[in-house]
């Protein structure tokens, strides 16, 4: 993710970072399956599968399946799946003043217009 703001893919990896416990098994693998493969290509032959061995996706068809249209398919359905079934459970803080995304569900300062609400009401 660069510096620029792209609401899209911020809700997307705000949801997916701070949400993650409410992935299924099958998610929660996959994510680690694309960790793994993230890792693997910058290690040794040797590392790169012995991370792909433990954690890849070539070991359960399931995750192979979950991320057949890539990484970024993959990220979009788990959080369309988590804002579905757990649109109550999620909370999008955003600043108060240029109402975009901040980096976690407790932060009290944006990141783009660096506005502070911590001693405010909000």
């Amino acid at each position: 993710m660069n510096n620029k703001y792209n609401e899209t893919e911020h809700l997307i990896e705000y949801v997916i970072r701070h949400y993650s416990y409410l992935f299924t098994r099958l998610e929660s693998l996959g994510f680690k399956a694309a960790m793994a493969d993230e890792k693997a290509k910058s290690s040794s032959s040797t590392m790169a599968k012995k991370l792909r061995d433990k954690w890849g996706a070539e070991n359960n068809p399931e995750v192979v399946e979950a991320l057949s249209e890539g990484y970024d398919a993959f990220k979009f359905a788990v959080y369309t799946r988590l804002i579905k079934e757990h649109k109550n459970e999620i909370f999008i803080n955003r600043c108060p003043n240029c109402n975009k995304i901040v980096k976690t569900p407790k932060a009290k300062q944006c990141p783009w217009c660096f506005n502070s609400w911590h001693e405010k009401n909000v």
